[in-house]
């Protein structure tokens, strides 16, 4: 190895330094972009917009999954949901209508003011129809913005709730009416989040409805051989019954709840009234069930396929006929173009006697609404000469009977625009009192006296007589039931 000399030492550091300054000087950065900032800053809000989305559908898989494995309600279900998307939760049925409504997270609930669903969600059926046409042409969440003069004071999003080719509900989270950009943003994941709790919802509404199902079919089973008398053995007979609640010591009364049919509106349904039309009845029947059971806890609750069959002692407190009277109520203001009929059969006062109680019921309401008087409360034994008309079968029959006794008087009626037939119905009311007729027509007793003369004459009828003025009641008891005129009662 050679050594080097200093003069090559000195030669490479003069290299070395030229190098050195001929290298450029470092200078300052100049400052980011305040516009790349934000977009930097939006990336990351979305990523993190993202990752909430993603832990909370997680969490609600897992959280609510554990729920429905637990049995837990869908009351219990909905409060849990409504604390992790931090929003109001409504559970829908079918039509809309609310079934469970958690709103701790509404300015009222801090108040102390329990929120009604009512003020939270009441939309008219131009809405109703509206949002239900939508879903069903495309079962998918959906964001409804809110519509005030349509009753919906909060925008939602909306997720059906569906097994199959069944709808169960409606799953809604409800937004603030004036959603700020955290509102928005949340907002964007509710529409994930609904969908994956409506599946869970799903589960939950199943499994209640095939549990309710069960015990209403067991339930019905052994109140079947009673309301139709299928057994003869005596024991048997009272130890079914004894397995549904019934007391021996007591007198029970057979009710018959039965929804009526809607009148035809001339008008092709649309999608609401077709899905009404199909659902309306069952909601209808269980909505009373539950009404009566909550009215009349010792009473034995049925529901069956068109009707409630109620066997309610008469030592309960509440008459039979009052509470068949509330129910009629209840039913109205659920939906007042669906009224229901209500027959009570005679007193039961054994077991053997049930299967009795029941037909005297289903023909109460038979007769009801054969003779114009739907939507009434009708007690077998009230049911008087109706009975008897209910016998005949043939209404042409009827029709000829009416048309000896009273057709005259019809006629005369319409070709003279006189008010006779109203004129005979007010007299044979008052039990043939020409003073109580005067007042109850607001006329003098001496024209009431010459319309009665002429009545007499033109229908051949003698009034005075007990068998022409059983006639005549009979005719105008046909008349106002089978043609619906509003006569008075006799």
């Amino acid at each position: 190895m050679v050594a080097e000399s200093p003069a090559t030492r000195r030669t490479a550091a003069r290299k070395r330094t030229a190098a050195s300054d001929a290298s450029p000087t470092p200078t300052t950065q100049p400052p980011p972009d305040p516009a790349d900032l934000e977009r930097l800053y939006a990336s990351l809000r979305s990523l993190q917009r993202e990752n909430h989305s993603l832990r909370l559908l997680i969490a609600i898989h897992d959280r609510l999954g554990a729920l429905v494995l637990q049995r837990a309600g869908v009351d219990v279900i909905t409060s849990v949901l409504a604390g992790m998307v931090n929003r109001p939760v409504l559970l829908l049925d079918p039509l809309l209508e609310p079934i469970v409504l958690e709103a701790h997270t509404l300015p009222d609930a801090d108040n102390g003011d329990a929120p009604s669903a009512m003020n939270l969600w009441n939309p008219n059926d131009a809405y109703v129809s509206r949002v239900l046409q939508t879903v069903a042409a495309e079962p998918r969440p959906l964001r409804l913005p809110p519509l005030p003069a349509w009753g919906v004071k909060y925008g939602c999003v909306l997720a059906p709730v569906v097994v199959g080719d069944t709808t169960l509900g409606y799953l809604a989270v409800l937004e603030p009416e004036a959603p700020d950009a955290e509102a928005a943003t949340a907002a964007e994941v509710d529409l994930l989040a609904v969908q994956h709790a409506a599946n869970v919802y799903a589960l939950a509404l199943m499994r209640e409805r095939m549990a309710a199902e069960v015990t209403a079919q067991l339930r019905n089973e052994l109140l079947e051989g009673l309301l139709f008398g299928y057994m003869t053995d005596e024991q048997a007979v009272r130890e079914r019954a004894r397995r549904l609640g019934y007391d021996e010591t007591l007198t029970y009364r057979t009710l018959v709840l039965a929804p009526d049919e809607v009148p035809a509106s001339g008008q092709p349904p649309d999608h609401l009234e077709a899905v009404r039309s199909s659902d309306w009845q069952r909601r209808l029947l269980e909505n009373v069930a539950k009404w009566v059971r909550d009215r009349a806890p010792t009473a034995i609750v049925s529901v069956r396929r068109d009707e409630i069959v109620v066997l309610m002692a008469e030592e309960t407190g509440t008459a039979p006929a009052e509470l068949g009277r509330a129910a009629t109520l209840y039913a109205a203001s659920r939906d007042p173009r669906r009224p229901i009929t209500v027959g009570i059969g005679g007193p039961c006062r054994s077991p053997q006697e049930i299967a009795q109680g029941y037909a005297q019921a289903r023909r109460a309401i038979e007769v009801a609404r054969r003779f114009g008087r739907r939507g009434q409360v009708v007690t077998f034994e009230d049911l008087g000469l109706y009975r008897l008309l209910f016998q005949v079968a043939d209404q042409t029959e009827l029709r000829a009977f009416v048309e000896q006794v009273l057709g005259p008087l019809m006629d005369y009626d319409r070709r003279h625009k006189t008010d006779f037939l109203r004129t005979i119905a007010t007299y044979l009311k008052h039990n043939n009192s020409l003073q109580a007729t005067a007042r109850d027509l607001m006329v003098h007793v001496n024209t009431a006296t010459y319309r009665i003369h002429r009545i007499e004459a033109i229908t051949g009828l003698d009034l005075t007589k007990a068998e022409d003025c059983l006639q005549a009641r009979v005719a105008l008891m046909i008349l106002e039931g089978t043609d619906g005129n509003q006569i008075a009662p006799v």
